[in-house]
This record gives structure tokens, sequence and C-alpha cells, in this order.
């Protein structure tokens, strides 16, 4: 928690201005299922504490991404299959750079992701320090705080 506590107090002090959150660029991915159930149903029954219905498992669905700031909607990006690293780091490199590079936003937005596991795989790590230096905010990013000894 006293990471976490430093981590948004730095945050804040770099973000204490209106002009400066307009630079973050907020993202995240969802998941749209066929089904008409999603995966998290739970059922409470007094009158029948044993009921159970099955619930396909991982149904067909489609991966999609967006981002915004204050000025700008980015997105939506379809995933062509699951995200992962590899995907992940395409459409990094493929779609989203360019699209700020055409909205010359490149070289002063701040990109922020949650800590989704392929947002900080080496190589996307490597991505965005690349592209985004300094200026990237999740797991392993340059603002998060130094690791417990």
């Amino acid at each position: 928690m006293d990471r976490r506590y430093e981590s948004c107090c730095a945050l804040l002090d770099t973000f204490s201005n209106a002009v400066s959150r307009s630079k973050v660029l907020f993202s995240d991915e969802c998941a749209i299922y066929r089904s008409v159930r999603n995966r998290n149903v739970v059922f409470w029954s007094k009158e029948n504490p044993n009921f159970t219905q099955k619930l396909e498992h991982n149904p067909p669905h489609v991966m999609i991404w967006a981002g915004m700031t204050s000025d700008y909607l980015i997105g939506p990006y379809f995933f062509d299959g699951p995200v992962n690293a590899a995907s992940y780091s395409t459409m990094l490199e493929t779609w989203l750079i360019p699209q700020l590079r055409d909205r010359g936003l490149l070289n002063d937005v701040w990109l922020q992701h949650d800590g989704e596991p392929t947002h900080f795989a080496l190589y996307v790590c490597d991505v965005l320090n690349e592209c985004f230096p300094g200026r990237w905010i999740g797991r392993s990013s340059p603002t998060s705080p130094a690791p417990l000894p």
C-alpha cells in the first residue's frame, strides 16, 4: 500500500493541473461476448440452493481496445485473436502509434494502461519506452515506484 500511495502522490504531482491531465491517454480492452450470459454469473437462491446452470465455457468473443484523452477518442481497435504480448505490441506499433502521430499527439501524450500481464511484458515495455520515453503509466513504467528490497 505504501508503494501505491507513493506512486499516486507522484502522479498527482506530475499531473497537477488541467492542461497536464488532458495529455493522459486512458486506455483499456474489453471482451464482447456473443453469448447471452457473461462469465461472472452467480446464482443465489434460498428456495433451491443447489440450483446450477451450465454456462458456455469461453464463448465466442472479440477483444476491443479504446483510449481517450480529454479531447480525443482513439479507437476502437479490434484484435484478431487473443490479446497477448505479441498482439498488444503489434497494436501499439502498427496502429496506435501511427494514430497518435497523425493527430500530432505522439510526442506529448502519456499512455496509461492497467496491470494486465500483457501490458508489462518485457517486449511491450521496450516498445513503450521507445515510443513514450518516460511518458507511460502502468506496471514496470518509469513512473512506478522502486521495487521493495
